[in-house]
């Protein structure tokens, strides 16, 4: 059994990690991928392909139960999950496949691309997340893991106080305000690749 956790990682965090190793723990999943998207609306992302994948590889170093699928990030055209799982199962046709997404994309599956049809290529597989309006669905497994409190939004609101401030903060001031979110060598990479919000954004 493989399982496929798609999402944004815009940047990834405690949240996407432990809740992965969680759930590939409470399915027994031989392999657990991420799996970052290409999104219809490219300008929604704060960080570029490019970023995103490198903070990814560098979590993966740390948590090496996980695995990293590129193929939606890699495409040169947006992602649809519909034509993705369909890839999957093509690839795998012998698996039992895992689609494992948030609470918060859950919500919204009903504008999704041929959402109807999801279950036919995967066992849908939804995350809790604070705040999210979940309803009771017979094709659909609420995971039990607990909720990790860590967004990709917190921590993008923290870059952004921290790039305002008139004096840029060093690596233990920086560290501090991002250590309980994400993992050193992602608080490493923000650092040395600072946002270039401009101060009149501030």
């Amino acid at each position: 059994m493989i399982g496929f956790f798609g999402g944004s990682f815009d940047p990834v965090h405690y949240g996407h990690l432990l809740t992965a190793r969680a759930i590939k723990q409470e399915l027994g999943l031989d392999k657990l991928f991420l799996m970052p998207c290409n999104p219809v609306h490219k300008s929604s992302l704060f960080f570029s392909d490019k970023q995103r994948l490198e903070m990814l590889n560098l979590a993966l170093n740390e948590f090496a139960d996980l695995s990293l699928d590129r193929r939606e990030i890699n495409s040169s055209t947006p992602s649809y999950s519909i034509d993705t799982l369909r890839q999957i199962k093509q690839k795998y046709p012998n698996k039992k496949i895992f689609f494992i997404i948030g609470g918060d994309s859950f919500a919204a599956l009903d504008t999704w691309k041929n959402y109807q049809q999801l279950s036919q290529f995967a066992q849908l597989v939804v995350l809790p997340r604070k705040g999210a309006d979940l309803h009771s669905e017979s094709k659909v497994y609420f995971a039990k893991t607990p909720l990790v409190e860590a967004s990709s939004t917190q921590i993008r609101k923290i870059l952004f106080e921290l790039n305002c401030k008139n004096k840029r903060p060093n690596f233990e001031q920086f560290s501090a305000n991002l250590s309980a979110l994400t993992p050193d060598s992602i608080i490493r990479y923000l650092y040395e690749n600072p946002v270039t919000t401009a101060k009149t954004d501030c």
